[in-house]
């Protein structure tokens, strides 16, 4: 059997759900006290009793929690004697992606990850950013909401089919008020994602791409020990170089599941599993099928059935 792990992009966790691995999970319990140790922040904090004042602190710190939630799931499995043979990931899940398959250890993982909470606010001049997620009647062409059809609109990540094949899920990234305007035109199919503070996976993202190189570059970065996939090429497995180039370029370069799906199925993959929040409900995976893990019970299922 050959199983692959696809992991998602940043998305706010609810404290209860945090809470409910925390205290189940021995393995999950120690994620978040290494990530105490290594960050500085407490426990508490981390589990929800603390929250950051400014939009990038709270984005960095939420992007920490569900990280140390995520390599916790991935150890619970790893006890049951689930291996993954690649894995990939979509925006924060390729980061996490690249500690789990050993391109770097995971204290200088998370180091990185606290570290973007210096990324600076843009200047109070400056046309405001954001983010919104449009979920597509199939058959409906994603391109004529972004780029030339809607100046100042990007594609940022192509989710293709979801929730059973229904919808097509895009998630798109420019200046505020375009989306906004967008978003207003078509109030039953998208909505503004406040909680991102910038226009993440689009050129106007590069200062934080400018922000992280220097971090990034003293960095120690190796070879995966497993297969690692690249969410913006179809067929491209990740090397050190390349892993370095992702931890730079991840802001400001689209992403999509079908990269990693076409890598999926040419190695062979049998058994595909969702680790963690940060995908679509019923992300279409054909022909192989997933195994979506967001809640504790589904967690220790998993690590049964994938032994079995």
């Amino acid at each position: 059997m050959t199983t692959s792990y696809l992991l998602g992009g940043h998305i706010p966790l609810a404290d209860s759900s945090v809470r409910e691995f925390h205290d189940r999970f021995p393995l999950i319990r120690r994620s978040y006290e290494q990530t105490s140790e290594w960050t500085g922040l407490s426990v508490s904090d981390l589990l929800g009793g603390g929250r950051r004042a400014g939009r990038e602190e709270l984005h960095a710190f939420d992007g920490l929690r569900q990280a140390a939630l995520i390599v916790g799931m991935h150890d619970v499995l790893a006890e049951y004697g689930v291996h993954p043979d690649a894995v990939g990931g979509i925006s924060l899940g390729g980061l996490i992606g690249a500690g789990l398959a050993g391109a770097v250890d995971r204290r200088d993982l998370f180091d990185m990850l606290h570290h973007h909470r210096l990324v600076p606010p843009r200047p109070a001049g400056e046309r405001p950013q954001g983010m919104a997620v449009a979920a597509l009647r199939l058959g409906d062409d994603p391109r004529k909401y972004y780029g030339e059809h809607r100046p100042g609109v990007y594609l940022a990540a192509d989710y293709d089919a979801a929730y059973g094949g229904d919808v097509h899920v895009i998630v798109l990234s420019g200046y505020a008020d375009a989306l906004e305007e967008l978003v207003a035109e078509h109030p039953r199919q998208m909505q503004m994602l406040d909680e991102y503070p910038g226009a993440f996976h689009s050129p106007l993202a590069q200062y934080a791409s400018d922000f992280i190189a220097p971090y990034v570059a003293g960095m120690t970065i190796r070879d995966p020990e497993i297969m690692l996939l690249s969410p913006h090429e179809a067929g491209a497995v990740m090397t050190a170089d390349s892993v370095r180039d992702f931890f730079v370029h991840n802001h400001v370069r689209q992403v999509g599941v079908k990269a990693l799906m076409t890598e999926v199925e040419r190695i062979g993959t049998t058994t595909v599993v969702g680790l963690g929040p940060g995908l679509p409900q019923g992300l279409v995976v054909e022909p192989l099928t997933m195994t979506l893990i967001l809640t504790p019970d589904e967690l220790e299922a998993a690590g049964k059935v994938l032994t079995a």
